[in-house]
């Protein structure tokens, strides 16, 4: 993993920022990072992706409003950065199990690679790596129900929506059933696949919009 990690001058060097402001996106959670002791490092891939989008124009959309978006297809992949507050990322490690039962609980909406491939896409999912989506509430019970290792840069990617947003959310999925898996919307699943750094996951973010135009 350590060969896949930027410093970050190497990664403010790359997004033509300062340090400073790569730290900020880190501890603001724009940015995935680790620390060793006093250093910050960043997985090359995001940074990658990162440097895919524009600077982000205006301001973030209300968790309601950005779902509201992904509801209606209108999303502008160019600024992901746009619809962040449609979950807010916490990564974790688990066991590939545990990552099946919790992709099968009722609370719980898949989407990344997986849920592209169930809608037809040619990516290959890896063991162990995910995309949900779950509520609030439900992720405050993550713990009693698998063993999980909070980890930021873990495969497992757990995008937390406010309760107050969630029944709406579910209403969007409830006609995306496959394998016993509920499948997040295709725009949402679309602006997931554009945090990726891996171009495949791009080109498949764009034909799941043009999908649901």
């Amino acid at each position: 993993m350590a060969s896949d990690l930027l410093s970050l001058a190497d990664a403010s060097a790359l997004l033509g920022v300062s340090s400073e402001r790569v730290r900020q996106l880190v501890v603001a959670g724009d940015l995935p990072g680790v620390r060793f002791g006093n250093a910050w490092a960043v997985p090359r891939d995001s940074v990658d992706a990162r440097r895919q989008f524009s600077n982000r124009r205006g301001r973030p959309l209300s968790a309601r409003r950005a779902w509201e978006s992904i509801a209606a297809g209108d999303v502008d992949l160019s600024n992901v950065g746009r619809y962040r507050n449609r979950g807010e990322v916490h990564r974790y490690e688990m066991s590939v199990a545990d990552l099946e039962f919790v992709s099968r609980q009722d609370s719980v909406i898949v989407s990344g690679v997986a849920a592209a491939v169930s809608f037809g896409e040619l990516l290959r999912a890896e063991p162990g790596a995910a995309d949900l989506y779950v509520s609030a509430s439900a992720h405050e019970q993550l713990g009693s129900l698998v063993a999980v290792v909070r980890d930021q840069l873990g495969g497992v990617a757990l995008r937390v929506v406010p309760d107050g947003v969630w029944a709406f959310v579910e209403g969007l999925s409830s006609g995306e059933i496959e394998a016993g898996h509920r499948l997040a919307p295709r725009a949402a699943v679309a602006l997931d696949l554009m945090e990726s750094g891996d171009p495949r996951h791009w080109v498949a973010a764009e034909n799941l919009i043009e999908a649901r135009g």
